[in-house]
């Protein structure tokens, strides 16, 4: 995968089979830059029960037949809607990925009829946070997060 172009590019939708690619990417960055949490176990554990029967979704990029990236939509209990497990394997980082398989994401939650989006996210994961904002996210308060790593929470209207 020394050379990409977009055209190398497909987002993809998750199916049972690609459980292991989801857990594989997630644990790859969560590890780089922190530590696996509960809640991290939780879900990569078992996507089906925490992210796709409560409503959700999870879209995956594929190059060259390798899954490159993953990213989900998940309804909490409260009925908002939060991107979550949003992961590039390092290196696939810097070629518009995130970008892509984020803005997918958000193409599918306006399909759905879903008006605001939230995140949590960490301030050190600066290519991340441009990505966010470059899709229109905005910085928000806090409040109480699931994550110890969580120190920044956005929003985006649809």
């Amino acid at each position: 995968m020394d050379t990409f172009t977009a055209a190398d590019l497909e987002i993809i939708e998750y199916a049972p089979h690609y459980q292991e690619d989801f857990r594989r990417l997630n644990h790859e960055w969560i590890t780089r830059y922190f530590e696996l949490e509960p809640a991290d176990h939780t879900t990569l554990g078992d996507p089906q029960t925490h992210i796709l029967y409560p409503g959700g979704f999870i879209l995956l990029a594929r190059s060259q037949g390798a899954i490159v990236g993953t990213g989900a939509l998940l309804q909490t209990a409260d009925g908002s809607w939060k991107l979550a497990k949003m992961a590039v394997t390092a290196q696939m980082q810097g070629r518009g990925i995130g970008y892509k398989l984020c803005q997918a994401i958000l193409d599918r939650a306006r399909a759905l009829g879903v008006k605001r989006v939230e995140l949590v996210s960490n301030r050190t994961l600066l290519p991340a946070l441009h990505v966010y904002r470059k899709l229109g996210f905005q910085e928000i308060p806090l409040g109480t997060v699931a994550y110890k790593r969580g120190d920044i929470k956005m929003a985006v209207e649809l």
